[in-house]
């Protein structure tokens, strides 16, 4: 009797433990089942990742609307996605290829193509062909017709280039297509106010656009050259801003000019800058007319009076030398400067600058070599 009580009370504890065990266990497989689940690890891909919080605004949401965020089920879990994108990086600059103005007129645009290969001043060399014992500080001989430099001398060393600047106010006064043939009174306005600039006109003055151009082209007058701004219906400083949005429409990279007259030593450019300008007024049909008359006639109506004026250029008395262009300038500082086009007596074609000669007679030696250089060339 005592051996089956003993036998039913091992019993009874080895089925108590049983139940114990399995309740420990159903306790452990629900607590687990709590727990967040441990994703396996994935190699990175070798690609480049981009974190969301390095994204710009717009590109994050870019990137999210391409992409939406992931999320895991473990409530409570903060972590930093990553996307893989293609970024779109902003592109060089576009080098855009020169070409003729809007305003440059239609009918003569195709010449004006001719002024391309003088190049803009950043990439060329310092030097080309021989010095020819030239006083002048910078040099730039161009042949029209073949597209070649024939001779570069401190080319793009930029200078006060002085009254050659009235070139590029004829063309800035051009571009705006005015009515030439209109009179225009003078006022005290129209009169330069720098040192040594003077000028024959006179306040109350009349003179057409056409006489105006005339005066400051032919004669080199600083008065008329100013005076261009108001046949152009612009105020001066506006004039000047139209003067350098012109320059740059021409190529001409490395000048900047201050004033219509060229008094003011801020008017900068290069040698090679001021050829690609006459170049332009020389095939301009209403600029070459003036730019190379070896005299003008201005009328005044407001005084009735005529006045003949005559040329700075002293190269119109070269023989079987045509002028199709040019332009004188001194200043104390830009010192003596000379730009033109010319067809020789040999057919060329040839545009000319030269900057900086000391001494005005050396001015003109230089020119008359540089001419007959060229012609023994052929």
């Amino acid at each position: 009797m005592n051996r089956l009580v003993g036998l039913g009370g091992a019993s009874f504890a080895a089925t108590t433990l049983l139940v114990l065990i399995g309740a420990i266990s159903q306790e452990v497989a629900h607590g687990a089942a709590l727990l967040p689940s441990t994703p396996a690890p994935v190699a990175q891909p070798v690609v480049a990742a981009v974190s969301m919080s390095l994204l710009q605004p717009a590109a994050r949401g870019a990137v999210q609307e391409a992409a939406p965020t992931p999320t895991l089920d473990a409530p409570g879990l903060a972590f930093e996605p990553y996307f893989y994108a293609e970024l779109d990086l902003p592109a060089e600059p576009e080098l855009r290829p020169w070409g003729p103005p809007t305003w440059f007129p239609e009918e003569a645009r195709d010449d004006l193509w001719a002024i391309d290969g003088i190049g803009d001043g950043t990439l060329t060399q310092p030097q080309v062909g021989p010095k020819l014992g030239l006083s002048s500080r910078s040099v730039f001989v161009y042949d029209i017709e073949s597209g070649e430099v024939l001779l570069s001398l401190n080319a793009d060393d930029p200078r006060p280039v002085a009254s050659l600047t009235k070139l590029v106010a004829a063309l800035a006064m051009a571009s705006e297509q005015p009515d030439l043939d209109v009179e225009r009174c003078l006022d005290i306005s129209f009169k330069p106010s720098w040192p040594g600039a003077g000028t024959k006109l006179r306040s109350g003055s009349c003179a057409t656009g056409w006489d105006l151009l005339g005066a400051a082209l032919v004669r080199s007058d600083n008065g008329a050259a100013a005076a261009l701004a108001q046949v152009a219906d612009l105020p001066v400083g506006l004039f000047v801003d139209r003067m350098n949005t012109v320059s740059d429409d021409l190529g001409m990279t490395l000048s900047h000019f201050s004033d219509p007259s060229g008094a003011e030593d801020d008017n900068l450019s290069t040698a090679r800058d001021m050829t690609r300008a006459v170049l332009a007024a020389s095939r301009h049909p209403t600029l070459s007319a003036a730019a190379s008359a070896p005299f003008w006639d201005l009328h005044d109506t407001g005084r009735e009076r005529t006045r003949r004026l005559f040329t700075t250029n002293r190269l119109h008395d070269r023989g079987q030398t045509e002028v199709l262009a040019a332009k004188t300038g001194y200043t104390d500082t830009a010192r003596y400067c000379f730009t033109g086009v010319f067809r020789t007596r040999n057919g060329r074609e040839v545009a000319i600058t030269t900057l900086g000669a000391r001494w005005s007679r050396q001015r003109w030696s230089d020119m008359r070599t540089l001419l007959g250089w060229v012609e023994g060339l052929d």
